[in-house]
């Protein structure tokens, strides 16, 4: 045992553990965070054009799309941490990638209406106004979101199935053409 600043004992190479597992997850939240602003963004630049060909004014919420990134992968995590998906251990790689991208579709389909419905409440909205309004709003824009968000989840979700089949070194050397530590 190790005496630890608190007095605490601890097992030697805890805090270390603690301390790479800390690591990963954040570099996990760091990726998820980029691929899902990078996406964001696309379709804020695709509202855009839709709105500048129907000359609506429009604003640029570019800074939003990060956020909005920020707040998915922490719940794309939360959601993982829970074990989301994880009944497909036994499936092709195929049907896990499919899967997944359909259950996390959901689960952040779901996020965004009640983080938007919230957001309209604290405004001084009542519940009916403050339903998202994304896409034409109602069942049909939510619909339409959840398809968007199905097909860009695929390709994470193929890279993370991939990376768990062949492990990381080797998923290092065959995306990043390097050997890994």
């Amino acid at each position: 045992m190790v005496e630890t600043g608190d007095s605490t004992k601890m097992p030697q190479g805890t805090t270390l553990s603690l301390k790479q597992k800390a690591i990963e997850e954040a570099k996990r939240m760091l990726f998820i965070t980029a691929y899902l602003s990078v996406l964001f963004g696309v379709f804020e630049l695709h509202r855009l054009g839709i709105l500048r060909a129907q000359h609506v004014p429009y604003s640029y919420r570019v800074g939003f799309s990060l956020i909005n990134a920020l707040v998915m992968a922490k719940v794309i995590l939360i959601a993982d941490a829970l074990h989301a998906g994880k009944r497909l251990a036994g499936a092709t790689m195929l049907a896990a990638v499919i899967l997944k991208s359909g259950i996390f579709a959901v689960i952040l389909i779901c996020f965004n209406i009640v983080e938007d419905v919230l957001v309209g409440l604290f405004h001084g909205k009542t519940l009916a106004e403050s339903v998202p309004e994304i896409a034409g709003g109602g069942l049909e824009g939510q619909l339409i979101v959840g398809v968007m968000v199905f097909v860009v989840l695929i390709p994470f979700f193929a890279f993370a199935e991939l990376r768990r089949a062949i492990g990381q070194d080797a998923f290092d050397d065959l995306v990043f053409g390097r050997k890994a530590h």
